[in-house]
């Protein structure tokens, strides 16, 4: 890491002790390169080691590599992480001073790569004024959090314990000295940057994964779709006007990345745009997001919301597919409830239309779509990044960097709220029925 002292000396080793006797020694078992240096990472700073951990640790040739490693993760200065999972943190363009939410911190890898940021950033001689708040859900998961981070040693890091999708509003008082004082208000705390590394169904990681595989469906993705735009849209409403949030998966299920993005924009108006960050870490090789997609459920493919049967309109959000930049959707009604005369709900339907051949889903002889249309999203989904596995020889991600413009509008989001809490009731109404 930058900030350590030790850097150079720990630089020279990987250069020019492991490097090279790791190439002459398991050259046959991995290739010309063992150990290199990852190109799109600033700095020559993160080095990917091409050999698994049964070879590092049955090979008897790789024992004294093995023990550098481990000794130096003991002490804090070499991190071991996948290297996609090191991407997120670095689109956050962090600077000296800011506050920073990592919502979804556990097991802590991208949270110490921010702290690193910021210690990186300090002025010589002085301590960083920036903060890291890392946030899990779970209690166990924060305890392998603090774990991890502890070895940075710094007093820079709150880690909390929250549901991040209802993470409260925090308080900071201008001054120690004014934390005391009774006419002192404390000023509401906006973060600067926000990182949204979201729960998901981790598709992205079959290649290490291998217990994926036996339980794995393209509809998993859809379980998630509404906590991880309730969660990203907390993480907005946080932001600092001016801020940076970068939200990212380790799925490739467009269920979980770009219909949560459309939704997040859909949702934030004129408050929020998506960031293109194409110039940024030019080496990384990169695809551009999906414009338009379909949506599994229970083995049947679906282009649009109309074409889901009512009994699955409910678990089968609107927001799950392509939509145009419009907050307005045509009058609907969902099982007899009227939602949006009520509470004009922001679900956007108002595509262009081209003819297409029909979708026939394969639901046991059954065809479950007559629609002979073609959506594709109004919004700039392009701005977001696919990171797949075979471009890179690593695991897959989801990238977007989103810049908050002004404050949301409250009325919009809490018309949002209402209508999930109706669709809610009613999946809760007709689970009961069929009970």
């Amino acid at each position: 890491f930058p900030s350590c002292r030790f850097l150079k000396d720990i630089c020279s080793r990987l250069e020019n002790d492991f490097r090279r006797s790791l190439e002459n020694e398991v050259s046959d078992e991995c290739g010309e390169y063992a150990l290199s240096p990852l190109p799109w990472y600033p700095g020559n700073l993160a080095w990917h080691l091409n050999l698994s951990r049964k070879q590092l640790r049955k090979n008897p040739a790789l024992e004294s590599f093995h023990e550098f490693l481990k000794h130096e993760s003991e002490v804090g200065n070499v991190t071991r992480q996948e290297a996609v999972s090191m991407v997120p943190p670095l689109f956050l363009n962090v600077q000296a001073g800011h506050h920073i939410l990592d919502m979804c911190a556990a097991p802590g890898s991208k949270t110490f790569q921010l702290l690193e940021m910021i210690h990186q950033s300090k002025e010589p001689g002085l301590l960083p004024t920036a903060l890291v708040i890392a946030n899990d859900l779970k209690v166990q998961r924060c305890d392998v959090l603090i774990h991890n981070t502890k070895r940075m040693c710094t007093a820079n890091l709150i880690v909390t314990n929250h549901e991040a999708q209802s993470f409260p509003s925090c308080s900071l008082a201008k001054d120690d000295s004014e934390a005391y004082k009774d006419h002192c208000k404390p000023q509401r705390l906006e973060f600067d940057r926000v990182l949204c590394d979201v729960p998901c169904s981790g598709d992205g990681t079959l290649r290490k994964s291998h217990d994926l595989w036996r339980k794995w469906s393209s509809s998993m993705g859809n379980e998630f779709h509404l906590l991880q735009v309730n969660i990203a849209m907390r993480g907005i409403a946080l932001l600092k006007v001016g801020g940076r949030m970068v939200y990212s998966t380790c799925s490739m299920n467009p269920v979980e990345n770009e219909a949560v993005v459309a939704e997040l924009l859909r949702r934030s108006g004129s408050s929020v745009e998506l960031l293109d960050v194409s110039t940024e870490l030019r080496e990384l090789v990169r695809r551009p997001g999906l414009g338009t997609w379909k949506v599994n459920d229970r083995g049947s493919w679906f282009q649009t919301h109309e074409d889901v049967p009512d009994s699955r309109k409910n678990v089968i959000l609107p927001s799950m597919f392509p939509s145009s930049t419009s907050i307005h959707e045509s009058h609907k009604v969902y099982n007899s409830f009227d939602v949006n005369s009520e509470y004009n709900v922001p679900f956007s339907r108002n595509f262009n239309i081209e003819d297409t051949n029909n979708v026939n889903c394969d639901t046991g002889g059954i065809s479950s779509s007559n629609s002979a249309q073609s959506l594709d999203s109004k919004f700039p989904l392009h701005r977001c990044m696919r990171i797949v596995p075979h471009d890179q020889d690593g695991g897959a991600f989801f990238i977007a960097v989103i810049h908050k413009l002004s404050l949301l509008n409250e009325n919009q989001v809490i018309k949002v709220r209402k209508t999930e809490n109706l669709l809610s009731k009613n999946r809760t109404v007709k689970l009961q029925e069929q009970n």
